[in-house]
């Protein structure tokens, strides 16, 4: 599974059972706490059938108290698999059809910035099979932690307008985050909402994630932890923008792991036709609809990895267990390998 996935140096149904824990119970994760790197906050948490544990360290900002496990983070691209099951929810109502010519929903300045967009449906994008180039790269984070306010999709976009595709639709994989801007203009445009609306109405109040959000949506809150540069810089001021697409939540990990409990264990945020298409590796890359697609010792495993300036992400999820793993970390270090001995952990005691 690749994990997490960083920038570069410069840059209607309720699951009431899916309540995150009211304090903090590391259990068998204890067994992690002399382990830890605890220079930056941390929270690692497990769900199991039998019970969820959370593991919290490190002070939740410079100087500040120490981390709780009901901290918010940034999730960067944890949040893509929930772009993508809110527009495969658009695809079970009959609102779109998910291999519909992107072109369909996107505005005509944006289809011209990309020179049209032949051949790209929107499972492309989500698959990452459009071949359209990455906007994220030197540049725009250069800009960004520049002048971090005032910043839209199509401002982002204008990085990755022009350039030439790397392959044909369909025909290659490459990991390029534009494909889900675009995605969240297909969800704005479907929807008929903006796309934090969009996102809650589709998928975040139906599995009770009430605290997380789009970033730079709402003011910030006391929980929520700082992230930490290479160079030792607090990233929180970079984040007063909305959030897009391709990662712009900020969360809990219990209701991360709720979203992916939903969507992977108990299998009720998607029908099985839907779940289905977004499980489907369509080039045997490992990643389907907004998910990495692997195999383990426990069964299939799913899940995401997620990295932005000053934050780092990853889930895991054994569905044969089932089991689901989260670890947030407020600097880019956030380690695979940690998060499977928490799961072992609780696994096999």
């Amino acid at each position: 599974m690749r994990f997490p996935r960083l920038l570069s140096p410069l840059v209607a149904l309720s699951l009431a059972a899916a309540q995150p824990a009211l304090a903090d119970t590391p259990g068998p994760l204890a067994a992690l706490a002399g382990e830890v790197d605890r220079s930056a906050a941390q929270v690692i948490h497990v769900w199991t059938p039998e019970g969820a544990w959370t593991l919290a360290t490190g002070p939740q900002r410079p100087g500040g108290r120490e981390t709780r496990g009901g901290d918010r983070f940034i999730i960067a691209s944890v949040g893509k698999p929930f772009l993508a099951a809110a527009l495969l929810r658009l695809h079970e109502a009959g609102r779109i059809d998910i291999r519909d010519p992107a072109a369909r929903w996107l505005p005509g300045d944006v289809i011209a910035g990309f020179g049209g967009l032949d051949g790209v449906r929107i499972d492309h994008l989500l698959s990452m099979t459009s071949g359209l180039p990455d906007y994220l790269d030197d540049a725009f984070a250069e800009d960004l932690m520049a002048e971090p306010e005032g910043w839209t999709v199509r401002d982002a976009l204008a990085y990755a307008e022009g350039e030439a595709p790397l392959f044909a639709p369909g025909e290659d994989y490459d990991y390029s985050n534009t494909n889900y801007l675009l995605a969240q203009l297909v969800l704005e445009a479907a929807s008929g909402q903006p796309y934090p609306q969009a996102l809650r109405a589709l998928v975040l109040e139906p599995v009770g994630a009430r605290a997380s959000a789009v970033f730079g949506t709402e003011p910030r809150r006391p929980e929520d932890a700082a992230g930490i540069t290479p160079e030792g810089r607090d990233a929180s001021g970079y984040y007063v923008s909305p959030g897009f697409g391709d990662g712009g939540l900020i969360a809990p990990a219990a209701e991360v792991a709720a979203f992916f409990r939903a969507l992977l264990v108990e299998r009720r945020l998607l029908g099985p036709a839907a779940l289905a298409l977004m499980l489907e590796d369509p080039l045997g890359e490992g990643y389907g609809l907004g998910i990495d697609i692997d195999t383990s010792d426990y069964g299939p495993v799913y899940g995401h990895g997620g990295g932005d300036i000053g934050y780092s992400s990853g889930v895991i999820v054994l569905p044969a267990v089932p089991a689901v793993g989260v670890i947030l970390r407020g600097d880019e270090d956030a380690d695979e390998d940690l998060l499977w001995q928490a799961l072992a952990l609780v696994i096999d005691g």
